[in-house]
């Protein structure tokens, strides 16, 4: 008996696409050395049977190409009908996608390799977001003739991510949904050091290979935070942005991130650039694979570590600290530092509810009393890229105080004390 292919078995030969212009611009777009170099082998659809528009001349020509898949690169009766012969004969097709019609009705045919749709258009990358494949078959490339700069790709980028990602797809590559991680983000006027930090988590993914998705959450911000967020979907098909309405606060913006993540595991980072995310794959390590169930960036536990910290913000850190020993009974170095990665399981039994700072101890208190297992992963306080922190010890003091009244009475008690005053 023959032992079944993997699927994510590197073929022997370059696929062959059958392009499907339906003017003479369309013509253009893709270029046969670049698909070459690329990796790929471009055919282009006999011009009589495009002309024409009988379907019968289309399924004949189709089957004399006998392509690995179709680029449709409009959305005329062309391409239409190509498409349904491409169903039938099931062959998976590439789309550009250019209107918001076309991203409405992205069909969902189970086919052998899955069909790749190219958003092609800044107005659809909100609307992309709400097709649960995004990121793995729904793909923010740009388009392959239209210059989308300074926030989005040149046309010259955009055919080199399109073909890329056909080379992905050919070769078995293509990122998995859900994934296992979802690192939230919130952010508040952080417009200036977004691209930063999502360079960075980029690099930290791709260089240990983490199955992960980037949850940007703009919190009401009054400057383009927002618009910020949104380009760099362009950069990872990792990376995908929300933003939401008032009430504002930290705690808010990482329950609606929560809300909108597909991971079993969570990771929260600020969107100041204040966090060293190359330490989340250790952070990962300890929570899935050493059975923890909070792993927290500890900036306490070494000097070199706390240096950037400024220095009210470490005592007042320390007053919480030692009287956390004191009531909880849980000894560690940091209690409040936002950074911190978790299985989502643990939240299941109560959830959230802290809507500004102090959802941060919440979770560490929630996560002791669930599991009572919870490890500090040594992490160094960076200097924030740009802007001021929007900590203040006078608006988070009474949340941060009300979290620990609860957590004394859960140890007490055994039960979160969940009326809210």
């Amino acid at each position: 008996m023959t032992a079944p292919t993997s699927a994510r078995a590197t073929p022997s030969s370059l696929p062959v696409i059958l392009a499907a212009p339906e003017n003479p611009e369309q013509s253009t777009w893709l270029r046969s050395e670049e698909c070459a170099r690329a990796g790929v082998t471009l055919a282009w659809l006999d011009r009589a049977a495009a002309d024409s528009g009988d379907i019968n001349a289309l399924r004949a020509a189709l089957t004399a190409a006998a392509p690995d898949a179709c680029v449709l690169m409009g959305d005329g009766v062309v391409s239409r009908l190509l498409w349904v012969l491409a169903d039938l004969h099931d062959i998976p097709v590439f789309v550009l996608v250019t209107t918001l019609e076309q991203m409405n009705n992205l069909t969902r045919r189970q086919k052998a390799r899955p069909d790749l749709f190219f958003i092609a258009d800044p107005s659809l990358l909100p609307a992309a977001l709400r097709d649960d494949r995004y990121g793995a078959s729904v793909l923010a490339t740009g388009h392959p003739a239209r210059d989308l700069s300074p926030l989005g790709p040149t046309a010259d980028e955009a055919r080199q991510r399109l073909l890329a990602a056909i080379n992905r797809w050919w070769r078995g590559e293509l990122s998995v949904s859900p994934p296992e991680l979802s690192i939230v983000i919130p952010a508040y006027r952080e417009a200036a050091n977004l691209p930063t930090v999502c360079g960075r988590l980029i690099e930290t993914i791709e260089r240990d290979r983490l199955e992960a998705e980037i949850v940007l959450v703009d919190d009401a911000s009054p400057d383009d935070t927002y618009a910020v967020a949104l380009a760099q979907m362009w950069r990872s098909p990792r990376i995908r942005p929300f933003t939401k309405t008032p009430p504002r606060g930290m705690g808010n913006a990482i329950r609606h991130g929560l809300q909108q993540s597909r991971g079993q595991f969570i990771a929260i980072t600020m969107g100041d650039g204040s966090d060293d995310v190359g330490r989340i794959p250790e952070m990962l390590h300890q929570v899935r694979d050493q059975s923890y169930g909070l792993a927290i960036g500890s900036r306490y536990r070494r000097r070199e570590n706390y240096e950037a910290v400024p220095r009210l913000y470490r005592f007042w850190s320390a007053i919480f600290r030692y009287t956390t020993w004191a009531l909880v009974g849980l000894r560690l170095r940091d209690y409040t530092n936002a950074f911190r990665l978790f299985k989502r399981s643990i939240l299941d039994r109560q959830g959230l509810e802290g809507g500004g700072f102090e959802l941060s101890p919440e979770i560490t208190f929630k996560a002791w009393f669930a599991t009572r297992r919870i490890v500090e992963v040594d992490v160094k306080h960076l200097k924030r890229g740009s802007g001021q922190s929007n900590f203040s010890f006078l608006r988070a003091g009474p949340g941060y105080g009300r979290m620990l009244i609860k957590a004394l009475v859960c140890r007490i008690t055994g039960r979160w004390f969940v009326l809210d005053w």
